[in-house]
């Protein structure tokens, strides 16, 4: 048995063998043939057999080929791996060749994607002299230079410009929070950037207006909000041409401009929502808002398209939080990222009709520009702010770098003030301030008039807009009219019926005021304008009166603007020689005073700043000048000087300068003035209620200050006798001298009782009394407060406490509170 599985095993190899071992031998060539043509039928592939045959035929040996080993499929070999062929190649001696891909080390991949160069350390030193040096576009540095006729870059500009416009990966792109002084040019340090970012769009073929909002600016105050739309209009109609294209005189097929899509729009309060819905559907690339119009939008127009929005900026930030409106902010950058995120949603679910290529990555960039950084505006800072830098002014046009830090640095700076401002202080015994008004501006007047160089302007700040109204009318010789009255609540109707106008919108809108309703002559005034502002006027009065007052004038002219704060922010008005304060500051102290003295010596002009003092407030001014710093450097070259010193003037000098005679003259013509002041008031029953209403309404403004400057300004510090004359009034009206009386019933009150008894037991009603006659009696001051409730309400900055609305900040009236007012007049407990 086992033979045989030896036999089946090495069947065919005995077979071969003894076919091979007994090879035919012999005989005649002729049997050879055959045996040979026999066993190559038999095998035809077997070329060994056929080889052994020839082998054995011949008789003589061959050497035997070198077998090919094909590699199979199955011999994957992995690199750092070796096998050894079973039939290796014969090889020379001293020789052996190593395989390249064969017992290497194991190397891990990259993590991290290869980073782009970094900027170059050792090239030439930028000049940031000049628009283009900045980076900023060829063409917009050009015209710039020949159609604006700018030429520099001020100090922040050549410091925010290349850090808003840096070249970085998005990734690495951070948020910019630009502070500087006020007049410096923030407005176009960051509308030049951005135009910069978006005029590359323009050679994409499907962009046009209906791309959506791409760039949205917040101010807090209308004027604000007109004036940056004013500036970006003007930017934008540039007709911007690549180089190579033909000149902007030339017409033909290349004659658009590169900015043709980029359309600006303005949402303001008071102005109609369905204009500025019909405006949104069209598609407003760049947008120009205040906070409360910009929500509104934002949460009831669906047609509103900021998905795509690239730019946000918050100007005035430290404004926009004396105004109350952090919960507004907060409520936009939610409103524009989930408007972003249903968009990129709708493109992601091909649900979208807008034209793809859109790069959804890019995230949007915000800018915040502060004068001041305060614990409010910090903390918008954080909310609003991704990785922020802090861009501050640099120290000189020289300079290579700009002023760049963390946004956690800069705190508690002091207040820096432009070095050519002259700041100068007056104190004035309160009876003669409105005659030492007058006198300073007929001072100004006659330097203007010397002056050939340019029209001058001049902006007087007082603490309510019941003593604006009266001053403009007093000055003007005007006897007020119920339409001048009724302002107020036109006003605040405005605010409160946008909805009832879009309603009514096939009514006839009302007539804007002209040029005479909006300024006055005034006889004590020669060659002048008076124009007034604030916030309780309708909205065509005050857009009239920014334009009358800014509009270039007779340079033999001179243009008098009384105002309350709401011109202390951001406008920049042209031409502004002084600005006087009539009425300090009662909220914001000294940040309240750099905004106001801001609005003159901008941009390297010069001007004056006065401001009024008492001699109850002569600490004032030393209290004042801890809080500033000078920008005038040091002999070190530094920013050294701890603070500024205001100059003193005597009241008699601006008396004797304004009114002019010799000796004691100067008294005899202000006290005509005075004299013609006070029979304005007595010539008719409204200028004598307007000029009580305005003495209120300033003692009130004058307890709102707050606690940390009570030890300077004090209501009971104040002669309300010698108040009321600055009023031309020759007594305190009834409804103070109350307050030195709460608990007890005032005589007059106990009269009015009685004769209204003896009136019923006649027969008699009694007639209601009228609006004057209350404010006659003091039985209703407290109108004023009621109109500045209604104006906040409309605002949408009051808030509910305890079921209560009470205005979350002071207003434009500069008034704490109700319960404060309440106190102060004596006719609540």
């Amino acid at each position: 048995m086992d033979e045989d599985i030896i036999l089946n095993i090495a069947e065919n190899y005995s077979t071969s063998s003894k076919k091979k071992a007994t090879p035919k031998s012999g005989g005649r060539w002729t049997d050879r043939l055959k045996a040979k043509r026999t066993a190559k039928r038999k095998h035809p592939n077997d070329t060994s057999a056929a080889s052994t045959s020839e082998a054995a035929l011949d008789r003589s040996p061959r050497p035997t080929k070198r077998t090919k080993h094909e590699r199979s499929k199955d011999d994957d070999r992995t690199p750092g791996t070796f096998s050894v062929p079973t039939n290796p190649a014969p090889q020379a001696s001293g020789q052996f060749i190593s395989s390249l891909f064969t017992f290497n080390p194991s190397v891990s991949n990259p993590k991290h994607a290869v980073r782009a160069p970094g900027a170059p350390s050792n090239a030439p030193l930028r000049d940031l002299s000049t628009f283009s040096g900045l980076g900023l576009n060829p063409l917009i540095a050009a015209h710039l230079e020949t159609k604006l006729d700018i030429k520099k870059p001020t100090a922040i500009q050549r410091s925010s410009i290349p850090a808003i416009i840096s070249e970085q990966p998005d990734s690495t792109q951070r948020d910019v929070f630009i502070q500087s002084q006020t007049g410096s040019g923030k407005t176009l340090s960051y509308l030049l950037p951005i135009i910069h970012d978006l005029l590359p769009l323009s050679s994409l073929s499907y962009i046009d207006r209906s791309i959506g909002t791409l760039a949205i600016i917040i101010a807090p105050t209308r004027e604000l909000a007109k004036q940056i739309s004013d500036v970006l209009e003007t930017l934008l109609t540039l007709r911007l041409r690549p180089q190579d294209e033909n000149p902007d005189g030339e017409t033909g097929e290349h004659s658009e401009r590169l900015t043709r899509w980029l359309v600006s729009g303005l949402l303001i309060g008071g102005a109609t929502r369905t204009h500025e819905k019909a405006r949104l559907r069209k598609g407003l690339p760049f947008l120009v808002a205040t906070p409360g119009r910009l929500l509104d939008h934002l949460q009831n127009t669906a047609s509103f398209n900021v998905g795509k929005c690239r730019w946000l900026v918050l100007d005035e930030a430290d404004r926009l939080m004396d105004l109350g409106f952090e919960q507004t902010i907060d409520g936009i950058l939610k409103g524009l990222e989930g408007r972003r995120k249903l968009a990129l949603t709708a493109v992601e679910e091909g649900k979208s009709h807008e034209v793809g290529g859109w790069d959804w990555s890019r995230s949007r960039r915000t800018v915040l520009c502060s004068a001041t950084i305060r614990d409010d505006v910090q903390k918008l800072a954080g909310v609003a702010l991704r990785n922020p830098i802090m861009v501050k002014e640099a120290t000189s046009a020289s300079s290579s770098d700009p002023a760049l830090s963390d946004s956690k640095s800069g705190q508690d700076d002091p207040f820096m003030l432009p070095a050519q401002l002259s700041q100068k202080y007056i104190v004035v015994p309160l009876k003669l301030r409105l005659v030492t008004l007058i006198a300073l501006l007929r001072s100004i007047i006659s330097q203007a008039t010397r002056s050939t160089t340019t029209s001058s302007k001049v902006i007087v700040f007082l603490s309510c807009t019941d003593s604006v109204d009266f001053h403009w009318h007093l000055m003007g010789n005007r006897v007020p009219t119920s339409e001048s009255a009724s302002d107020s609540e036109d006003a605040a109707s405005e605010e409160e019926g946008d909805d009832a106008a879009e309603a009514s919108e096939t009514k006839a809108a009302p007539k804007t005021k002209s040029a005479k309703d909006v300024g006055l002559k005034s006889q004590f005034l020669p060659q002048a304008t008076l124009f007034r502002l604030h916030g309780s006027l309708p909205l065509r009065v005050r857009q009239e009166t920014m334009r009358q007052f800014v509009k270039e004038q007779d340079k033999s002219s001179l243009s008098i603007l009384l105002c309350t704060s709401v011109a202390s922010r951001g406008l920049d008005l042209p031409f502004v020689r002084a600005v006087i304060q009539y009425d300090l500051p009662t909220e914001g102290g000294a940040t309240e005073y750099v905004h106001r003295v801001g609005r003159t010596a901008r941009v390297g002009k010069s001007g004056e700043a006065w401001s009024f003092v008492s001699p109850s407030e002569s600490e004032w001014p030393a209290w004042l000048s801890t809080k500033l710093r000078d920008a005038r450097p040091s002999d070190s070259g530094k920013m050294e000087k701890p603070s500024v010193q205001l100059d003193q003037v005597g009241y008699e000098n601006v008396l004797k300068s304004g009114f002019g005679g010799s000796g004691t003259e100067f008294e005899a013509r202000a006290t005509d003035i005075q004299l013609a002041f006070e029979r304005w008031v007595l010539k008719s029953q409204q200028s004598a209620n307007m000029a009580r209403k305005a003495f209120l309404s300033h003692t009130r403004a004058y307890a709102t200050h707050p606690s940390d400057e009570k030890h300077i300004f004090h209501v009971k510090k104040l002669h309300l006798g010698h108040l009321a004359k600055a009023f031309a009034l020759r007594d305190a009206p009834a409804a103070v001298s109350a307050t030195k009386s709460k608990s007890k019933p005032s005589k007059h009150a106990h009269t009015t009782t009685t004769s209204s008894k003896r009136e019923k037991a006649n027969g008699k009603v009694a007639k209601k009394p009228v609006q004057s006659e209350k404010w006659m009696h003091g039985e209703d001051p407290m109108d004023a407060e009621h109109r500045m409730n209604k104006v906040v309400r409309a605002q949408g900055r009051m808030s509910k406490k305890g079921g209560i609305s009470i205005a979350t900040d002071a207003s434009e009236f500069q008034i704490a509170g109700v319960g404060d007012l309440a106190k102060l007049v004596g006719n609540f407990p």
